[in-house]
Protein backbone atom coordinates (compact mmCIF):
# COMPACT_ATOMS: atom_id res chain seq x y z
CA UNK A 1 0.00 0.00 0.00
CA UNK A 2 3.05 2.61 0.77
CA UNK A 3 5.03 1.47 -1.89
CA UNK A 4 1.64 2.56 -4.39
CA UNK A 5 1.72 5.90 -2.45
CA UNK A 6 4.99 6.64 -2.96
CA UNK A 7 5.08 5.61 -6.84
CA UNK A 8 2.62 7.83 -7.60
CA UNK A 9 0.12 5.28 -8.95
CA UNK A 10 -2.81 6.28 -10.51
CA UNK A 11 -6.15 5.85 -8.02
CA UNK A 12 -3.95 7.84 -5.13
CA UNK A 13 -4.63 10.83 -3.42
CA UNK A 14 -1.70 12.26 -2.52
CA UNK A 15 -3.45 13.86 1.26
CA UNK A 16 -5.12 11.13 2.04
CA UNK A 17 -2.96 7.91 0.49
CA UNK A 18 -6.25 6.53 -1.55
CA UNK A 19 -8.81 7.86 -4.13
CA UNK A 20 -11.84 5.86 -4.61
CA UNK A 21 -11.66 3.42 -7.82
CA UNK A 22 -14.11 4.76 -10.76
CA UNK A 23 -17.04 2.18 -11.46
CA UNK A 24 -16.75 0.18 -14.57
CA UNK A 25 -19.46 1.33 -17.16
CA UNK A 26 -22.74 -0.60 -17.28
CA UNK A 27 -24.13 -2.15 -19.63
CA UNK A 28 -24.70 -0.35 -22.56
CA UNK A 29 -21.81 2.48 -22.11
CA UNK A 30 -24.09 4.42 -19.50
CA UNK A 31 -23.19 4.74 -15.74
CA UNK A 32 -25.59 3.97 -13.92
CA UNK A 33 -27.53 7.21 -11.96
CA UNK A 34 -25.94 8.13 -8.87
CA UNK A 35 -27.19 9.37 -5.88
CA UNK A 36 -25.05 12.60 -6.47
CA UNK A 37 -26.93 13.63 -9.45
CA UNK A 38 -29.86 15.39 -7.20
CA UNK A 39 -27.11 17.22 -5.08
CA UNK A 40 -26.64 20.86 -5.42
CA UNK A 41 -24.21 22.30 -8.00
CA UNK A 42 -21.14 23.31 -7.28
CA UNK A 43 -20.76 27.25 -7.58
CA UNK A 44 -17.93 28.20 -10.35
CA UNK A 45 -14.86 29.55 -8.71
CA UNK A 46 -14.62 33.47 -7.93
CA UNK A 47 -12.49 35.24 -10.63
CA UNK A 48 -9.18 35.99 -9.45
CA UNK A 49 -8.76 39.04 -7.80
CA UNK A 50 -7.44 41.96 -9.23
CA UNK A 51 -5.33 44.23 -8.05
CA UNK A 52 -3.84 47.65 -8.84
CA UNK A 53 -1.30 47.79 -6.97
CA UNK A 54 2.08 46.20 -6.85
CA UNK A 55 1.45 45.27 -2.56
CA UNK A 56 -1.60 43.36 -3.96
CA UNK A 57 -4.24 42.74 -1.32
CA UNK A 58 -2.49 44.86 1.11
CA UNK A 59 -2.95 47.93 -1.23
CA UNK A 60 -5.73 49.83 -1.50
CA UNK A 61 -8.96 48.85 -3.00
CA UNK A 62 -9.85 49.65 -6.31
CA UNK A 63 -11.82 52.80 -5.62
CA UNK A 64 -9.28 54.64 -4.13
CA UNK A 65 -6.86 53.53 -6.77
CA UNK A 66 -7.74 56.37 -8.95
CA UNK A 67 -7.60 58.98 -6.73
CA UNK A 68 -4.35 58.54 -5.32
CA UNK A 69 -3.10 58.17 -9.19
CA UNK A 70 -4.42 61.44 -10.50
CA UNK A 71 -2.89 63.28 -7.25
CA UNK A 72 0.26 61.89 -7.98
CA UNK A 73 0.40 62.57 -11.82
CA UNK A 74 -0.70 66.30 -10.97
CA UNK A 75 1.95 66.62 -8.05
CA UNK A 76 4.43 65.34 -10.17
CA UNK A 77 3.91 68.75 -12.11
CA UNK A 78 4.51 70.81 -8.62
CA UNK A 79 8.27 70.09 -9.54
CA UNK A 80 8.36 66.84 -7.81
CA UNK A 81 8.61 64.52 -10.61
CA UNK A 82 9.80 61.96 -9.14
CA UNK A 83 6.30 61.43 -7.68
CA UNK A 84 5.66 60.28 -11.53
CA UNK A 85 8.17 57.52 -10.60
CA UNK A 86 6.49 56.24 -7.88
CA UNK A 87 3.25 56.24 -9.41
CA UNK A 88 4.57 53.93 -12.08
CA UNK A 89 6.46 51.27 -9.56
CA UNK A 90 2.97 51.75 -6.94
CA UNK A 91 0.43 51.04 -10.08
CA UNK A 92 3.05 48.57 -11.94
CA UNK A 93 0.06 45.72 -12.70
CA UNK A 94 -1.65 48.70 -14.82
CA UNK A 95 0.82 50.11 -16.63
CA UNK A 96 2.27 46.30 -17.25
CA UNK A 97 -0.60 45.03 -18.64
CA UNK A 98 -2.25 45.54 -22.41
CA UNK A 99 -4.78 47.83 -22.85
CA UNK A 100 -6.42 45.55 -24.86
CA UNK A 101 -6.34 42.99 -22.47
CA UNK A 102 -6.39 45.04 -19.12
CA UNK A 103 -9.49 44.44 -16.36
CA UNK A 104 -12.09 47.15 -16.78
CA UNK A 105 -11.24 48.19 -13.47
CA UNK A 106 -7.92 49.49 -14.60
CA UNK A 107 -9.84 51.91 -17.60
CA UNK A 108 -10.08 54.83 -15.19
CA UNK A 109 -6.27 54.49 -13.42
CA UNK A 110 -4.62 53.84 -16.72
CA UNK A 111 -4.51 57.21 -18.47
CA UNK A 112 -3.10 58.13 -14.92
CA UNK A 113 0.32 55.75 -15.24
CA UNK A 114 0.69 56.01 -18.63
CA UNK A 115 0.79 59.63 -18.49
CA UNK A 116 3.05 59.73 -15.29
CA UNK A 117 5.29 57.12 -17.35
CA UNK A 118 5.85 59.41 -20.12
CA UNK A 119 6.34 62.50 -17.88
CA UNK A 120 9.41 60.92 -16.06
CA UNK A 121 10.64 59.57 -18.82
CA UNK A 122 11.37 63.01 -20.15
CA UNK A 123 12.39 64.31 -16.81
CA UNK A 124 14.98 61.89 -16.82
CA UNK A 125 15.92 62.27 -20.42
CA UNK A 126 15.82 65.73 -19.92
CA UNK A 127 17.77 65.60 -16.31
CA UNK A 128 20.69 63.44 -18.14
CA UNK A 129 21.01 64.96 -21.11
CA UNK A 130 21.88 68.33 -18.72
CA UNK A 131 24.65 66.70 -16.48
CA UNK A 132 26.22 65.12 -19.15
CA UNK A 133 26.67 68.57 -20.49
CA UNK A 134 28.11 69.67 -17.58
CA UNK A 135 29.62 67.07 -16.70
CA UNK A 136 31.29 66.17 -19.94
CA UNK A 137 31.42 69.61 -21.53
CA UNK A 138 33.15 71.52 -19.04
CA UNK A 139 35.45 74.49 -19.44
CA UNK A 140 35.92 73.21 -23.03
CA UNK A 141 32.11 73.61 -24.02
CA UNK A 142 31.46 77.13 -21.53
CA UNK A 143 34.73 78.83 -21.77
CA UNK A 144 35.25 81.55 -18.68
CA UNK A 145 31.43 81.46 -17.62
CA UNK A 146 32.29 77.80 -16.47
CA UNK A 147 33.71 79.33 -13.29
CA UNK A 148 30.06 81.07 -12.49
CA UNK A 149 28.15 78.43 -13.39
CA UNK A 150 29.91 75.55 -11.12
CA UNK A 151 29.09 75.63 -7.51
CA UNK A 152 32.19 73.60 -6.54
CA UNK A 153 34.02 76.89 -6.38
CA UNK A 154 31.48 79.04 -4.13
CA UNK A 155 33.38 78.38 -1.11
CA UNK A 156 36.34 79.81 -2.23
CA UNK A 157 34.59 83.02 -4.18
CA UNK A 158 32.92 83.87 -0.87
CA UNK A 159 36.23 83.18 1.45
CA UNK A 160 34.76 80.55 3.51
CA UNK A 161 37.89 77.93 3.01
CA UNK A 162 40.23 80.81 4.32
CA UNK A 163 40.24 78.46 7.90
CA UNK A 164 40.94 75.31 6.31
CA UNK A 165 44.70 75.92 5.41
Amino acid sequence: MEARVAAGAPGVDEESGLLPRPRPPAAGGRRPPSSSAAAPRRAPPPPPAIWATVDGPLGMPLEDAEGHARRFFLWGFACLPFLWAINCCYFWPVLRSPKASSPAAFAPIRPYVVKSAIGFTIFAAVLLTWATTFIIGGERLFGPVWNDLVMYNVGDKLGLTGFMG
